[in-house]
Protein backbone atom coordinates (compact mmCIF):
# COMPACT_ATOMS: atom_id res chain seq x y z
CA UNK A 1 0.00 0.00 0.00
CA UNK A 2 1.49 3.30 -1.14
CA UNK A 3 0.97 6.18 1.26
CA UNK A 4 1.70 9.84 0.51
CA UNK A 5 1.66 12.62 3.10
CA UNK A 6 1.58 16.21 1.85
CA UNK A 7 2.21 19.49 3.64
CA UNK A 8 -0.05 21.98 1.80
CA UNK A 9 1.61 24.84 -0.06
CA UNK A 10 0.38 27.49 2.35
CA UNK A 11 2.48 30.52 3.21
CA UNK A 12 2.32 32.91 6.16
CA UNK A 13 4.78 35.78 6.24
CA UNK A 14 4.77 36.16 10.01
CA UNK A 15 5.92 32.61 10.73
CA UNK A 16 8.25 32.29 7.76
CA UNK A 17 10.25 35.42 8.62
CA UNK A 18 12.26 33.22 11.01
CA UNK A 19 12.84 30.52 8.41
CA UNK A 20 11.36 27.20 7.29
CA UNK A 21 9.84 25.09 10.08
CA UNK A 22 9.90 21.29 9.91
CA UNK A 23 6.37 19.84 9.78
CA UNK A 24 6.76 17.47 12.71
CA UNK A 25 3.33 15.93 12.17
CA UNK A 26 4.75 14.12 9.14
CA UNK A 27 7.51 12.50 11.21
CA UNK A 28 5.13 11.41 13.97
CA UNK A 29 2.28 10.18 11.75
CA UNK A 30 4.66 8.71 9.18
CA UNK A 31 6.63 6.98 11.91
CA UNK A 32 3.47 5.48 13.38
CA UNK A 33 2.41 4.18 9.97
CA UNK A 34 5.82 2.66 9.26
CA UNK A 35 6.05 1.12 12.73
CA UNK A 36 2.67 -0.53 12.11
CA UNK A 37 4.07 -2.34 9.09
CA UNK A 38 3.51 0.02 6.17
CA UNK A 39 6.98 0.99 4.90
CA UNK A 40 5.96 2.59 1.60
CA UNK A 41 5.48 6.12 2.94
CA UNK A 42 6.52 9.30 1.17
CA UNK A 43 6.31 12.86 2.46
CA UNK A 44 6.03 15.87 0.14
CA UNK A 45 6.62 19.27 1.73
CA UNK A 46 4.83 21.46 -0.79
CA UNK A 47 5.08 24.44 1.56
CA UNK A 48 8.85 24.52 2.10
CA UNK A 49 9.53 23.63 -1.55
CA UNK A 50 6.78 25.98 -2.81
CA UNK A 51 5.43 23.29 -5.12
CA UNK A 52 2.76 24.63 -7.52
CA UNK A 53 -0.41 22.67 -8.17
CA UNK A 54 0.62 21.40 -11.60
CA UNK A 55 3.88 19.98 -10.25
CA UNK A 56 2.09 18.42 -7.27
CA UNK A 57 -0.41 16.88 -9.66
CA UNK A 58 2.40 15.20 -11.57
CA UNK A 59 4.07 14.01 -8.35
CA UNK A 60 0.85 12.33 -7.26
CA UNK A 61 0.35 10.84 -10.73
CA UNK A 62 3.90 9.48 -10.75
CA UNK A 63 3.71 7.95 -7.25
CA UNK A 64 0.17 6.52 -7.61
CA UNK A 65 -0.61 6.57 -3.86
CA UNK A 66 -3.38 4.43 -2.42
CA UNK A 67 -3.78 6.79 0.54
CA UNK A 68 -3.13 10.55 0.68
CA UNK A 69 -2.92 12.42 3.98
CA UNK A 70 -2.62 16.09 4.74
CA UNK A 71 -3.17 18.46 7.66
CA UNK A 72 -4.55 21.92 8.35
CA UNK A 73 -4.61 24.71 10.86
CA UNK A 74 -7.36 27.24 10.21
CA UNK A 75 -5.49 29.58 7.80
CA UNK A 76 -4.30 26.51 5.86
CA UNK A 77 -7.66 24.82 5.44
CA UNK A 78 -8.46 25.89 1.87
CA UNK A 79 -5.01 24.88 0.64
CA UNK A 80 -5.41 21.52 2.38
CA UNK A 81 -8.83 20.94 0.84
CA UNK A 82 -7.49 21.85 -2.59
CA UNK A 83 -4.51 19.51 -2.12
CA UNK A 84 -6.89 16.61 -1.57
CA UNK A 85 -9.07 17.75 -4.46
CA UNK A 86 -6.03 17.45 -6.73
CA UNK A 87 -5.40 13.97 -5.32
CA UNK A 88 -9.01 12.99 -6.01
CA UNK A 89 -8.74 14.13 -9.63
CA UNK A 90 -5.49 12.23 -10.18
CA UNK A 91 -6.26 9.15 -8.05
CA UNK A 92 -10.06 8.70 -7.99
CA UNK A 93 -9.88 5.45 -5.99
CA UNK A 94 -7.38 6.64 -3.37
CA UNK A 95 -8.47 7.20 0.22
CA UNK A 96 -8.09 10.86 1.21
CA UNK A 97 -7.45 11.76 4.86
CA UNK A 98 -7.33 15.16 6.55
CA UNK A 99 -6.17 15.80 10.11
CA UNK A 100 -5.13 18.71 12.27
CA UNK A 101 -6.69 21.20 14.63
CA UNK A 102 -9.11 22.91 12.24
CA UNK A 103 -10.83 19.82 10.79
CA UNK A 104 -10.94 18.22 14.25
CA UNK A 105 -13.34 20.92 15.44
CA UNK A 106 -14.86 22.06 12.13
CA UNK A 107 -15.37 18.76 10.34
CA UNK A 108 -18.97 19.61 9.47
CA UNK A 109 -17.93 22.75 7.65
CA UNK A 110 -15.05 20.95 5.95
CA UNK A 111 -17.31 18.23 4.53
CA UNK A 112 -19.78 20.85 3.30
CA UNK A 113 -16.94 22.58 1.46
CA UNK A 114 -14.91 19.52 0.43
CA UNK A 115 -17.08 16.39 0.12
CA UNK A 116 -14.31 14.64 -1.84
CA UNK A 117 -12.47 13.97 1.45
CA UNK A 118 -12.97 10.40 2.69
CA UNK A 119 -11.98 10.72 6.34
CA UNK A 120 -11.18 13.40 8.88
CA UNK A 121 -8.93 12.26 11.70
CA UNK A 122 -10.08 14.06 14.82
CA UNK A 123 -7.49 14.78 17.49
CA UNK A 124 -4.23 12.99 18.23
CA UNK A 125 -3.65 11.00 15.09
CA UNK A 126 -1.04 8.27 15.51
CA UNK A 127 -3.29 5.46 16.79
CA UNK A 128 -6.35 6.56 14.81
CA UNK A 129 -4.49 6.61 11.51
CA UNK A 130 -2.98 3.16 12.11
CA UNK A 131 -6.41 1.69 12.92
CA UNK A 132 -7.81 3.23 9.75
CA UNK A 133 -4.88 2.05 7.63
CA UNK A 134 -5.47 -1.53 8.70
CA UNK A 135 -9.11 -1.31 7.65
CA UNK A 136 -8.21 0.33 4.33
CA UNK A 137 -5.61 -2.34 3.58
CA UNK A 138 -8.15 -5.06 4.31
CA UNK A 139 -10.75 -3.33 2.15
CA UNK A 140 -13.16 -3.18 5.09
CA UNK A 141 -13.03 0.51 6.00
CA UNK A 142 -16.54 1.24 4.72
CA UNK A 143 -17.94 -1.53 6.93
CA UNK A 144 -15.75 -0.91 9.96
CA UNK A 145 -15.41 2.88 10.05
CA UNK A 146 -18.25 3.45 12.51
CA UNK A 147 -16.28 1.29 14.96
CA UNK A 148 -13.02 3.22 14.53
CA UNK A 149 -12.83 5.94 17.13
CA UNK A 150 -11.71 9.44 16.24
CA UNK A 151 -13.08 9.66 12.70
CA UNK A 152 -15.56 11.79 10.83
CA UNK A 153 -16.87 10.93 7.36
CA UNK A 154 -19.78 11.32 4.98
CA UNK A 155 -22.25 8.45 4.67
CA UNK A 156 -25.17 8.88 2.31
CA UNK A 157 -24.92 12.69 2.66
CA UNK A 158 -24.92 12.39 6.45
CA UNK A 159 -21.91 13.56 8.45
CA UNK A 160 -20.92 10.86 10.91
CA UNK A 161 -18.52 11.43 13.81
CA UNK A 162 -17.44 8.39 15.78
CA UNK A 163 -16.65 8.66 19.53
CA UNK A 164 -13.37 10.33 20.38
CA UNK A 165 -10.30 8.13 20.56
CA UNK A 166 -8.72 8.21 24.04
CA UNK A 167 -5.47 10.18 24.39
CA UNK A 168 -2.29 8.16 23.96
CA UNK A 169 -1.47 6.88 27.43
CA UNK A 170 2.27 6.36 27.11
CA UNK A 171 4.03 8.78 24.79
CA UNK A 172 7.42 7.10 25.26
CA UNK A 173 6.12 3.76 24.01
CA UNK A 174 3.79 5.00 21.27
CA UNK A 175 5.59 7.88 19.60
CA UNK A 176 8.00 6.55 16.97
CA UNK A 177 8.82 9.57 14.79
CA UNK A 178 10.61 8.95 11.51
CA UNK A 179 12.69 12.11 11.17
CA UNK A 180 14.24 10.70 8.00
CA UNK A 181 11.10 11.62 6.07
CA UNK A 182 12.03 15.31 6.26
CA UNK A 183 14.53 17.26 4.14
CA UNK A 184 16.60 18.68 6.97
CA UNK A 185 18.89 20.83 4.89
CA UNK A 186 15.86 23.02 4.11
CA UNK A 187 14.69 23.70 7.68
CA UNK A 188 16.82 26.66 8.72
CA UNK A 189 16.17 28.93 11.69
CA UNK A 190 17.39 32.23 10.26
CA UNK A 191 18.21 34.10 13.53
CA UNK A 192 20.76 31.40 14.46
CA UNK A 193 21.54 30.26 10.90
CA UNK A 194 21.18 26.59 11.77
CA UNK A 195 18.85 23.67 11.25
CA UNK A 196 15.83 23.58 13.54
CA UNK A 197 13.84 20.65 14.92
CA UNK A 198 10.49 20.67 16.75
CA UNK A 199 10.11 17.42 18.74
CA UNK A 200 7.27 16.69 21.17
CA UNK A 201 8.25 16.55 24.83
CA UNK A 202 4.68 16.81 26.06
CA UNK A 203 1.19 16.95 24.64
CA UNK A 204 -1.78 18.80 25.96
CA UNK A 205 -1.70 21.65 28.41
CA UNK A 206 -2.33 21.87 32.16
CA UNK A 207 -4.19 25.14 31.58
CA UNK A 208 -7.59 25.78 29.98
CA UNK A 209 -7.27 29.20 28.36
CA UNK A 210 -10.44 30.18 26.51
CA UNK A 211 -8.55 31.65 23.55
CA UNK A 212 -6.46 28.51 22.90
CA UNK A 213 -7.38 25.19 21.28
CA UNK A 214 -4.42 23.14 22.49
CA UNK A 215 -5.98 21.75 25.64
CA UNK A 216 -9.14 20.88 23.72
CA UNK A 217 -7.28 19.20 20.89
CA UNK A 218 -4.85 17.10 22.97
CA UNK A 219 -7.23 16.90 25.96
CA UNK A 220 -5.13 15.22 28.69
CA UNK A 221 -1.73 16.67 29.60
CA UNK A 222 1.03 14.05 29.25
CA UNK A 223 4.81 14.37 29.26
CA UNK A 224 7.65 12.19 28.07
CA UNK A 225 10.16 10.65 30.45
CA UNK A 226 12.83 13.40 30.60
CA UNK A 227 15.82 11.03 30.38
CA UNK A 228 14.37 9.10 27.44
CA UNK A 229 13.49 12.33 25.70
CA UNK A 230 16.99 13.75 26.11
CA UNK A 231 18.43 10.52 24.70
CA UNK A 232 16.14 10.99 21.70
CA UNK A 233 17.28 14.61 21.34
CA UNK A 234 20.89 13.48 21.15
CA UNK A 235 20.08 11.10 18.30
CA UNK A 236 17.95 13.74 16.59
CA UNK A 237 20.76 16.27 16.75
CA UNK A 238 23.30 13.73 15.50
CA UNK A 239 21.18 12.40 12.64
CA UNK A 240 19.77 15.72 11.42
CA UNK A 241 22.57 18.08 12.48
CA UNK A 242 19.99 20.35 14.04
CA UNK A 243 21.48 23.29 15.93
CA UNK A 244 18.24 24.58 17.44
CA UNK A 245 15.39 22.75 19.17
CA UNK A 246 11.96 24.16 19.88
CA UNK A 247 9.68 22.41 22.37
CA UNK A 248 6.07 23.46 21.65
CA UNK A 249 4.61 22.62 25.05
CA UNK A 250 3.44 23.99 28.37
CA UNK A 251 5.09 21.96 31.12
CA UNK A 252 4.27 21.63 34.77
CA UNK A 253 7.08 23.08 36.93
CA UNK A 254 8.31 19.71 38.22
CA UNK A 255 8.29 18.20 34.73
CA UNK A 256 10.24 21.16 33.35
CA UNK A 257 12.72 20.91 36.23
CA UNK A 258 13.33 17.20 35.60
CA UNK A 259 13.87 17.89 31.89
CA UNK A 260 16.42 20.60 32.66
CA UNK A 261 18.27 18.26 35.04
CA UNK A 262 18.37 15.55 32.35
CA UNK A 263 19.72 18.02 29.77
CA UNK A 264 22.38 19.26 32.20
CA UNK A 265 23.49 15.71 33.00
Amino acid sequence: MRIMMIQPNYHCGGAEIAGNWPPSWAAYIGGAIKHAGYPNVRFVDAMTNDIPDDVLTEMIRRNQPDVVLTTAITPMIYKAQNTLKIARQVRPQAKLLLGGIHPTFMYGQVFNEAPWIDYIVRGEGEEIVVNLMRAIEAGTDLKERRNIKGLAFLEEDEIVATPAHPPIRNLDETLKPDWGLLEWEKYIYIPLNCRVAVPNFARGCPFTCRFCSQWKFWRAYRARDPKKFVDELELLKKNTRSGSLFLPTRSRPLTARNLCISVRN
